[in-house]
């Protein structure tokens, strides 16, 4: 990051055009920035202030003074995000609007923020650790309930709690193991014995590894079980989708081949205990003969979503699946539920797994159950106690319960010692576990992992 004493500024808003997006600033130059740009007092009430920006003649450009409502509101250092001064100003989202205003604040001495640059500024500023930091960045990009609950879980800072309590316990056994090296001709020095050594480290290694038992990997909450819809065009694929999804997703209409993409949305389900799951629907175009490009690419798209299914629910009207749209040469050892749709239309056989009538909500809790049977343990589970950790943590994790574990071997055939035997080498594989500990919250930790962590942020941020 380049140096902390500038001001920086960026719009911190998703681009394009909206009825409102936001700018940010932070740094020393905030208040003359705000002085220079809007009519508004600077007191530090925290609160949004209604306001004019001023954003004056550009003799470059040859765009005339502007004057148009806002909302500005004002944090003075250290008592915000960033521990500088800041600001946010919420005016209408138009994209050319927000570039001049964001010029305008260079004009005035701000430069432009690099990516994560806020966060990394709160983050040095001692405002949170690394692991919240990635929270907000997990936060952003969140695409699913399961993963917002897991970023919420960093931001909010239970990693890094966890982690912070477990180095100040690892870091009193090295200090009292270190005290026998430095001080060992002091008789009033009573380093720690290795039973007493042995059994601290146990309990410290026991955490370490029922959070890595109890925990999930983030790339499962990347690899949501897929469940794709699969029928003939016109069975009433894209309305049972929207229906099981409780909301209008998906176009539909009485003629058949409305479908042409592949539509996938998270959904989540109520299993046993009121454990939320969560899966990926999707839904593909009706398997017909392609008359043409269009057609083809969309039989193509269809066929690609079925060979990639985790379960299949073949939906069929008073129409069967047959040869040449039979599935089994499409998803071979892919689980299927065979759904009879509009069941308030026509007579049924017992030959279906599901019947549903959308049109009535009739079946609908049935097929959920169905779908919770058939992924079996591939549902993810979305839970407010459960942490999914990032290559990076599981990584620390591992480092450090491995230098545990080869800490008390070398305890092992001294226990009933009174002083520790290689007690150097003890403390060199300690701290070596402290260090990959401490990692986890960005504290004695390399300035590459800092950066890799800031680098997967947007402008703004």
């Amino acid at each position: 990051m380049s140096e902390a004493a500038d001001t920086i500024v960026a719009a911190s808003s998703p681009p394009g055009r909206s009825i409102r997006a936001m700018v940010r600033i932070s740094g020393n130059l905030t208040a003359t920035i705000l002085s220079a740009l809007t009519d508004m007092r600077l007191v530090d009430a925290r609160q949004m202030t209604q306001c004019r920006l001023r954003l004056a003649h550009n003799q470059t450009t040859g765009k005339q003074n502007l004057s148009l409502p806002a909302w500005c509101v004002f944090f003075a250092g250290p008592k915000s995000y960033t521990a500088q001064d800041m600001a946010e100003i919420q005016c209408p989202g138009h994209p050319a609007l927000l570039e001049r205003l964001i010029h305008v604040c260079m004009g005035c001495g701000a430069r432009l923020a690099e990516p994560g640059e806020f966060t990394f500024r709160a983050f040095m500023a001692g405002k949170l650790d690394l692991t919240e930091a990635e929270g907000i960045a997990a936060t952003i990009t969140a695409a699913s309930d399961s993963q917002l609950q897991a970023a919420t879980l960093l931001r909010e800072g239970a990693l890094g709690r966890f982690t912070t309590e477990l180095v100040d316990l690892l870091a009193q056994q090295l200090a009292l193991v270190e005290a026998g090296v430095d001080f060992v001709d002091q008789e009033d020095v009573v380093p720690i014995g290795p039973a007493e050594l042995d059994d601290n480290l146990a309990k410290i290694e026991f955490r370490l590894n029922d959070l890595l038992l109890h925990s999930r990997s983030w790339g499962a909450l990347d690899a949501l079980p897929r469940i794709v819809l699969v029928g003939l065009p016109g069975t009433g694929k894209s309305t049972l989708f929207n229906a099981l999804l409780n909301r209008r997703r998906a176009v539909t209409s009485p003629m058949a081949g409305t479908t042409r993409d592949v539509l996938a949305e998270p959904l989540t389900l109520t299993a046993a205990n009121n454990r939320q799951v969560e899966v990926m629907l999707i839904d593909i175009a009706g398997l017909d003969t392609p008359e043409g490009t269009l057609d083809r690419q969309a039989q193509a798209a269809a066929r690609a979503a079925i060979r990639g299914s985790d379960l299949i629910l073949a939906v069929e009207d008073q129409r069967e699946i047959k040869p040449p749209f039979d599935l089994g040469g499409q998803a071979a050892g892919t689980t299927s539920i065979r759904i009879r749709s509009k069941a308030d239309l026509g007579s049924i056989s017992d030959s279906y797994d599901v019947v549903v009538s959308t049109h009535h909500g009739a079946g609908l809790d049935d097929l959920r159950r169905a779908i919770l049977r058939g992924i079996g343990d591939l549902g993810v589970s979305i839970s407010a106690q459960t942490m999914a950790l990032q290559p990076r943590h599981q990584s620390a994790l591992r480092q450090a319960t491995e230098r545990l574990k080869a800490t008390r071997q070398m305890l092992a055939t001294q226990r009933n010692a009174r002083n520790i035997d290689a007690i150097e080498l003890v403390a060199d594989t300690l701290r070596d576990g402290l260090d990959h500990l401490s990692a986890l919250g960005g504290k004695m930790t390399a300035d590459d992992i800092i950066g890799r962590v800031f680098a997967t942020f947007c402008i703004g941020k």
